[in-house]
């Protein structure tokens, strides 16, 4: 009796993390700006209910209280030597970094891309140049990708403003099952271990 409602827990415990790992998590960004003025928020999403939220920028209130380190309490932690004993590590480790890099690649899905920019500069020529350039790139992307960006010149004024909304939904299992994997090989204990020293 004991052995089956333990079994049943476990399944279901599985079960949980099978859900988180191939459910997508949603991310959505949103920014504007005015002038110097940037605001903006970033949200993440699981199963249509946001489970984190912060706002840009930060609020102060929000900000690290911590002082800086002292000169005399902090470490020279890079030094060369250590520095190319990293890279060695990561080029004995890059094998199964790519291979977690190509799993986040398969996961991630660009579902919204909106950009619209007022761009102004110093003459209306330099503005009507740079834009141009702009639009060569953007107006094939919009015709072919998910991607939705306007460029509207302002020639009477040197302006940057704008705002840009961003939803992305990332699948975890490939990239959880690849960084087990990669965990499980000698030269990437060895780069995360160095990497906290």
């Amino acid at each position: 009796m004991i052995y089956t409602i333990i079994s049943i827990i476990l399944i279901v415990l599985v079960l949980i993390l099978l859900s988180f790992l191939l459910i997508p998590l949603k991310f959505s960004l949103d920014l504007k700006k005015n002038g110097s003025e940037i605001k903006g928020h970033f949200f993440l999403k699981f199963l249509g209910i946001r489970i984190f939220s912060k706002e840009i920028p930060r609020d102060e209130k929000d900000q690290d209280d911590k002082g800086e380190e002292k000169d005399e309490d902090k470490k020279d932690k890079f030094d060369l030597k250590r520095i190319l004993k990293i890279l060695k590590l990561v080029k004995n480790s890059w094998p199964h970094i790519y291979r977690i890099i190509t799993a986040f690649y398969r996961s991630v899905a660009l579902e919204k891309f909106s950009l619209h920019i007022t761009l102004g500069m110093e003459s209306p020529a330099d503005t009507a140049l740079f834009t141009g350039y702009i639009w060569s790139v953007t107006y094939p992307l919009n015709a072919i990708t998910r991607i939705d960006a306007v460029i509207t010149p302002d020639f009477q004024r040197r302006v940057l403003d704008g705002d840009l909304q961003m939803d992305i939904s990332l699948r975890l299992f490939w990239i959880v099952a690849e960084a087990i994997r990669a965990y499980t090989k000698k030269p990437v204990r060895e780069l995360i271990q160095e990497a906290r020293n």
